[in-house]
């Protein structure tokens, strides 16, 4: 979608032609449900006969109105020619009941509907629910023969069958005579007709909802993507683009991963490519979304592309830090690190030995042990986190030039595993897991002896934790007492809830060099869901199911393997 320079973002049509369809559909559906009901209690209004009124025509489309509001307030294209049709047929039943004034309104915010079409540009699935028409159709016909049958419930003389049957073909509308109705016939043809009104209106609804997704990718598609990140993935996100249920987007000799919740597409972190490319993965991608009626968020994006990312219209919010450290500076000598030298020192007297494997030095035994101390760890977990930073809840896949670090006990069991990813001659930290029962200081043994090897493999750099809101943690004001209180104060249900003192002050014994990771969105207004799909895609809130897109006749390939965890502290 065509981004709108700042200068004319007040033009923006949609929000105000969303609200003001609203305003006229309630008062539509408000003014016709009054209508009946003010003199008689029915929704038909008082003596009327066996016909579908005006005030009632207009509720039903004005219910129609209301059901397509959501749409227009997100740009739906095809929303619009439903909407301004339901306003012509609600101006001509306004100006048919001598309501000029309304129909006149009805009648000009069709055309600036018309006239401002342009700005809805997002796509939509343009194909309904069969089993919601389907149910709106027989709401109708039994709506239908309700009305043809109530002459002959009404007891009124001369309403034969046959009669009722002629009258029922030449006025479809008025069926016999305006009769008054027995009240509990006059009942069952309202809840019929409010029945047809609102299935009618979830059927409407349905006909524009954004198209459905596949949060999975092909065998085919991993390889290509595998490729691209070997070459260009310099990112320490860019290893987990390749998460097996992440669907996977090619461009601009580049590739993305993200995961549809709801109408959002979450991407995962920036777009791997060739230099100054992601930028134009991402438009592309965009421009497939919002065919498809999807708003995008992009999150755990590092500070690369920041100005591109706004020339596209998007904004971008810091949401956390990272941990970076140079294994070139690493030491554990000097009083700075005394603390994490102790750590280290304290495993080693307790008879704890550690070690590093490659991924091309595991064999059957030790990746059995691996497993079985997965699957221990797993039984202690009641969620697996992440989305961005890691391969979620599937079986690892050992990869040759992949780290291990080993931790055994004095019995020789092993008691801990760390693993570190390798991309483009760097290291990030994958997974952490521990056994019941280790010493004080093990995860800092683990890292510690992880960088010293970086250190003598000449790697550039080792990713360890991202922290959400690190930057709020660190970063507190130094002066004012009153307000880190009121700061802390704050912070400490979201500090107890993501973990966010504890993975600082955990990455902060290596000295690390922090940098940003930011939530990058569209608008304002999307910010909350945004933030909503985020969390559930990071599994800290429930997740509904999401129904995925028909496939091809192509069979999909097994489950694609990946490491089983976020990035965390255990």
């Amino acid at each position: 979608m065509p981004s709108i320079s700042p200068r004319f973002r007040f033009l923006n049509v949609r929000p105000w032609a969303a609200l003001s369809v609203a305003v006229v559909a309630a008062q539509a559906v408000a003014s016709g449900v009054a209508v009946g009901t003010s003199a008689s209690g029915s929704l038909f209004g008082h003596g009327s006969g066996p016909y579908l009124p005006p005030h009632v025509v207009s509720a039903v489309i004005g219910l129609g109105l209301l059901a397509l509001t959501p749409r227009l307030w997100r740009g739906t294209r095809a929303a619009v020619p439903l909407t301004v049709g339901g306003l012509v047929a609600l101006a001509a039943v306004s100006a048919a009941g001598g309501g000029y004034g309304e129909a006149a309104i009805e009648t000009c915010l069709a055309s600036l509907l018309v006239l401002g079409r342009g700005g809805f540009a997002i796509g939509c699935r343009n194909r309904p629910r069969m089993p919601m028409v389907c149910a709106a159709i027989g709401a109708w016909g039994a709506a239908y023969c309700a009305l043809l049958a109530a002459p002959l419930v009404s007891g009124g003389a001369g309403h034969t069958l046959g009669r009722v049957l002629h009258h029922s073909l030449v006025h479809p509308l008025r069926i016999g005579s305006a009769a008054r109705l027995n009240g509990d016939w006059t009942s069952v043809i309202e809840a019929l007709i409010v029945c047809a009104a609102l299935t009618s209106a979830l059927a409407l609804r349905s006909l524009v909802r954004p198209a459905a997704g596949v949060n999975r990718h092909f065998e085919l598609e991993e390889r290509a993507a595998r490729a691209i990140i070997d070459r260009h993935g310099r990112d320490s996100l860019s290893p987990f683009v390749l998460r097996p249920d992440k669907a996977l987007a090619f461009a601009a000799g580049g590739v993305l991963s993200y995961r549809l919740i709801g109408a959002t597409a979450i991407v995962s972190s920036d777009p791997v490519a060739p230099e100054a490319a992601a930028p134009a993965v991402l438009e592309r991608f965009m421009a497939v979304a919002h065919q498809r009626g999807w708003r995008v968020v992009v999150w755990g994006a590092s500070g690369r592309h920041l100005e591109e990312y706004r020339r596209l219209g998007l904004r971008a919010v810091c949401a956390g830090e990272e941990a970076f450290v140079d294994p070139q500076k690493f030491t554990l000598e000097g009083r700075p690190v005394r603390k994490l030298r102790q750590s280290v020192n304290r495993v080693a007297r307790r008879g704890w030995q550690v070690e590093v494997r490659e991924g091309r030095q595991i064999d059957a035994a030790l990746e059995s042990e691996i497993d079985a101390l997965e699957a221990d760890w797993r039984s202690r977990q009641r969620h697996l986190l992440g989305f961005a930073m890691g391969m979620g809840g599937f079986e690892s896949e050992v990869r040759a030039e992949d780290l291990y670090v080993l931790a055994r006990s004095p019995e020789g069991e092993l008691g801990a595993v760390m693993r570190f990813v390798e991309h483009c001659g760097n290291l990030s930290l994958a997974t952490m897991r521990r056994a019941r029962e280790t010493p004080n200081g093990l995860n800092e043994a683990l890292v510690a002896r992880a960088l010293t090897l970086a250190r003598e493999r000449g790697v550039g750099q080792v990713s360890l934790n991202y922290a959400g809101l690190a930057h709020l943690v660190r970063n507190q004001p130094a002066r004012s007492r009153a307000r880190r209180r009121l700061i802390r104060a704050a912070m400490a249900p979201l500090c107890a809830r993501f973990q966010m003192e504890r993975l600082v002050r955990f990455n902060d014994k290596f000295s690390p060099e922090w940098r940003p990771r930011y939530l990058v969105y569209e608008s304002r207004a999307t910010l909350p869901i945004a933030i909503v799909r985020v969390l559930q895609a990071e599994g800290y809130l429930p997740e509904r199911s999401v129904r995925d897109a028909p496939q091809s006749s192509r069979a999909l390939p097994r489950p694609l393997a990946g490491s089983p965890r976020a990035k965390e502290v255990g």
